[in-house]
C-alpha cells in the first residue's frame, strides 16, 4: 500500500495519475469549441494532401539509379578485395539490386572491369569533391532529376544544388 500511494504520489507531482477520481480537468482544445465544431479547414486538407504526396516520396528506401558513382562497402565481399572500391551501376535489376561495374583503383593500376550484382545495402553514395560536378538527386520529391553542385558540406552530408 505504501507503495502504491509512493507511486501516485509521484505521477500526481508529474502531471498524470492513474486514479479515475482525478480532480485535474483537461483544458478545451480548438475541435471541443462550439464555434468550431461545423467548420471545416479546406486549406489544412490541400496542405495535407501535399505533405503526404511529398512524405510517401520520402518513404521509398530505394536509392538505386543507372549511371551513377558508388562505393562497395561490404567488408566480406571476395574476402575484402573490392572494400572501398568505387563502381558505376550499370544496370539497376530491381529497386534494391544492380549490376555494376568495379572502377580501377588508381590511374596506373589495371584493376578494374570487374561485374558484380548486388545489393544496394553492400553499396553507398560518392559524394563529389569539386563544385561545379554533375549529380542526381536519389530521393525526394526531385528523385531522378540531374543538378549541379552548389555548395558541399561533408560534416552534415549536404549539398545545395540548382537543377538542371
Amino acid at each position: 500500500q505504501d507503495y502504491d500511494r509512493y507511486c501516485n504520489q509521484r505521477m500526481t507531482k508529474a502531471g498524470t495519475t492513474s486514479s479515475s477520481n482525478s480532480t485535474r480537468q483537461q483544458e478545451p482544445t480548438a475541435k471541443d469549441s462550439p464555434d468550431n465544431s461545423d467548420k471545416k479547414d479546406h486549406t489544412s486538407d490541400k496542405k495535407q494532401k501535399v505533405n503526404d504526396s511529398i512524405d510517401d516520396e520520402k518513404k521509398k528506401d530505394y536509392w538505386l539509379y543507372r549511371d551513377i558513382i558508388v562505393r562497395i562497402i561490404n567488408k566480406k565481399l571476395s574476402n575484402g578485395q573490392y572494400y572501398k572500391r568505387k563502381a558505376i551501376v550499370d544496370k539497376v535489376i530491381d529497386k534494391y539490386e544492380a549490376r555494376v561495374e568495379v572502377l580501377e583503383s588508381s590511374r596506373k593500376a589495371n584493376d578494374g572491369g570487374d561485374i558484380l550484382r548486388l545489393d544496394q545495402d553492400d553499396l553507398e553514395t560518392v559524394i563529389p569533391k569539386k563544385l561545379g560536378e554533375k549529380v542526381r538527386i536519389l530521393v525526394g520529391q526531385h528523385r531522378g532529376k540531374k543538378a549541379k553542385v552548389l555548395r558541399l558540406t561533408k560534416e552534415d552530408y549536404r549539398a545545395e544544388v540548382r537543377l538542371t
